[in-house]
């Protein structure tokens, strides 16, 4: 090979891996700026006649701002109630497990939209506004003549625990939480997630969280001890590849009493039905009954 040749191909090596190295930023960048665009309502949202859940029905209410917020309730039929919290790109349907398993236990079930999301109005920030839209569901249940407003749980999954321990934390009300997969502390587990390609596909994801504006503060690890002595429910799965298992551990230990834990050997980020659906049911139900109803 001569010198002129064997300059042009290292040239073009050089160039393809920069093209490589760009590629892996930009999709980065914008898989993280994903989780701040609306997922649109799916059709299964908009029919709720087809979620197989007797007198299971759309509702709205008015949260923080008069942002309209949009949801599933199936009634109560022992004064109880759970608010179900979905995480990032969904929306109340992602949970229809969830609420069937609760309804069919006779629980209420208000599963919500949060604000940017489905059909519900506003904007997605992962911060204040969607505490207060979870605020606003227990507000909403606090009106329904079946409805004991001292038998009110909440359960979430991913980023809808995350932000459900805020919410549990400032709001009382909530009187036992189910924190499914959630992050301890959203910084690190963004980075913890995005380690295949080292600081080449952690900094732009990094970036794409500071720009998109959601605040940092109320991190769970931080908050999730202000629960007690409200029950705490700490699920995950030993194989999650979005959020460590050691997070759910580490919130574990700082949870307060009562609390437990349940790390589902073989699950990754939200098949732990599918891994252990009996167990999976029995304790979702089981947890709420006992920290709700006796």
């Amino acid at each position: 090979m001569t010198w002129p040749h064997a300059l042009y191909v290292a040239a073009a090596l050089v160039a393809l891996g920069l093209l490589f190295a760009v590629r892996i930023a930009v999709r980065s960048y914008l898989g993280e700026r994903d989780d701040f665009v609306r997922s649109p309502s799916s059709y299964l949202s908009q029919h709720p006649a087809e979620a197989g859940i007797p007198d299971l029905g759309e509702i709205s209410f008015s949260g923080a701002d008069h942002v309209r917020i949009a949801g599933w309730y199936a009634p109560s039929r022992n004064t109880a109630a759970i608010v179900i919290v979905h995480g990032t790109q969904a929306d109340r349907s992602a949970l229809l497990l969830e609420t069937k398993i609760l309804a069919e236990a006779g629980f209420g079930v208000l599963a919500l939209d949060l604000p940017g999301q489905g059909a519900s109005e506003g904007n997605t920030l992962w911060g204040a506004a969607e505490r207060r839209a979870i605020s606003a569901a227990i507000d909403w249940l606090t009106t329904r003549g079946e409805v004991d407003p001292h038998r009110i749980g909440g359960f979430g999954h991913s980023m809808g625990a995350y932000i459900l321990t805020q919410a549990a934390g400032l709001d009382r009300r909530i009187r036992a939480v189910m924190l499914s997969a959630s992050p301890s502390d959203v910084v690190e587990q963004n980075w913890w997630a995005t380690s295949t390609w080292g600081l080449l596909s952690q900094l732009p994801t990094y970036w794409a969280l500071r720009a998109s504006g959601m605040p940092l503060d109320m991190q769970p690890g931080d908050v999730v001890g202000t629960i007690a002595p409200r029950a705490v429910f700490i699920l995950g799965g030993d194989l999650d590849d979005v959020v460590p298992v050691y997070m759910a551990r580490q919130l574990y230990q700082s949870a307060g009493e009562p609390k437990e834990l349940w790390i589902v050997h073989g699950a990754h980020h939200d098949d732990h039905a599918r891994i252990a659906p009996h167990e999976y049911r029995t304790r979702l139900v089981e947890f709420f009954r006992r920290n709700l109803l006796n």
